[in-house]
């Protein structure tokens, strides 16, 4: 079970600290504001937040030599940062640090950790583009990296924190990562979002960009624990998604699909072809399972992406158990997600229940037992299955020699 007590739950009353946090401007209303009147507001306001945030946007209008009384920006920032970081405000030590571009100087050993265990490390925003990290790389071009995807005050800081944390959890506790092929931080972090938000139950979570960086680090191990039985399987399902969690024997599965798959198989609009990928490639190797994750990489949401990991899973099954069937047409696994989930419906209507457009109450349901979501997926499967060619057996009753 995970050390929750380890990590403040929200509380109805915000402390000082998370007080101080919070910006008293309007950011996007100041953004259009002339550069005096943000100098003028700057030097006004008492509030570190409304400060760093103030000093953000100087900073992307004159630069950072741009003179404030008689410092630049620059040094400006730096100050901000060492006073918020003695007050311990770390949402405001983040944005700071994240305006001075700053970099810590361990990320590039901690990067190399996760490659030597066998892992790629992605970099970016969960929902946009990310870049993966397979070899090591310097200090100034993971910088690069970093805050040119990581959109946002503090989303690079953050995700250098995580990367730290990642290297270390990895070197000590390698099994914590146990079916994730590729480390996205983005989407850790969307994983770490999902569980504040259980924890917070019908409250506002407590926002990541202001938890200190041990509890920011405690969230992180009590989210990798495999799963926690006393969630539910719409938040199994949305954290083991973000944190691209698959099953022991995964990927050699998504392999004896294809060889029973002359068209190939389709998510998300990406086709993973049976050929050239079973004459150019070996089953156990690196490159195949690299090929599998990038056709499940833009699957949107982490749920969804589950699903389709069961799915994969399922087929996998009902192939095993029926040799003499293979696919005719490549497998669109979107359209046998659908399917299933349509006949999901038709079920509860005829129990009386309200049809529901959102895919939620199909995420919510247990994958085992009658009215599982395996079970419905598994009628999909078989369906388009049994359109298909059948493969003549010599074992078969009914055959005539």
């Amino acid at each position: 079970m995970p050390k929750h007590s380890k990590v403040k739950r929200q509380t109805s009353t915000p402390n000082a600290s998370n007080l101080e946090q919070q910006p008293e401007i309007d950011i996007e209303e100041w953004k259009h504001k002339s550069t005096n009147e943000i100098m003028q507001k700057f030097n006004d306001c008492d509030c570190l937040a409304s400060q760093a945030q103030l000093a953000s946007i100087l900073m992307k209008k004159e630069g950072p030599d741009f003179f404030a009384k008689d410092e630049t920006l620059m040094e400006d920032m730096e100050r901000l940062y060492r006073r918020a970081g003695t007050r311990k405000l770390w949402g405001v030590v983040r944005i700071a640090a994240s305006v001075i571009t700053k970099l810590v100087d361990s990320i590039a050993p901690s990067i190399t950790s996760v490659l030597v265990h066998g892992k790629q490390v992605t970099l970016g925003l969960f929902g946009h583009e990310e870049e993966v990290i397979s070899n090591p790389l310097s200090p100034g071009v993971i910088k690069g990296i970093l805050y040119s995807k990581c959109y946002g005050e503090r989303e690079a800081v953050l995700q250098q924190e995580l990367v730290i944390h990642i290297g270390w959890i990895i070197s000590n506790t390698p099994e914590l990562f146990s079916g994730m092929l590729k480390i996205r931080v983005g989407w850790i972090i969307q994983a770490m979002k999902h569980e504040l938000e259980i924890r917070a139950g019908d409250m506002s979570p407590q926002d990541i960009y202001q938890m200190s960086p041990s509890d920011v680090k405690q969230l992180l191990l009590d989210v990798l624990q495999p799963q926690q039985h006393s969630r539910s399987w719409i938040n199994m399902r949305q954290i083991d998604g973000s944190l691209n969690r698959t099953p022991n024997g995964f990927y050699d599965r998504v392999w004896q699909i294809l060889e029973r798959t002359c068209n190939g198989i389709v998510v998300a609009g990406i086709q993973l072809p049976q050929q050239p990928t079973l004459s150019d490639m070996t089953m156990y190797e690196m490159n195949f399972s690299l090929l599998v994750e990038d056709t499940l990489k833009d699957i949107v949401l982490p749920e969804y992406r589950q699903i389709v990991v069961e799915l994969l899973m399922v087929v996998s099954i009902v192939l095993e158990r029926n040799p003499e069937l293979e696919f005719s047409e490549k497998v669109d696994l979107d359209v046998l997600v659908k399917e299933a989930f349509h006949d999901f419906q038709k079920d509860r209507s005829r129990e009386g229940m309200k049809k529901q457009d959102d895919m939620e109450e199909f995420y919510k349901t247990p994958p085992m037992g009658r009215r599982g979501t395996s079970s419905y997926l598994t009628k999909a499967v078989m369906i388009q299955l049994l359109q298909g060619d059948v493969k003549p057996s010599k074992d078969d009753p009914c055959s005539v020699s």
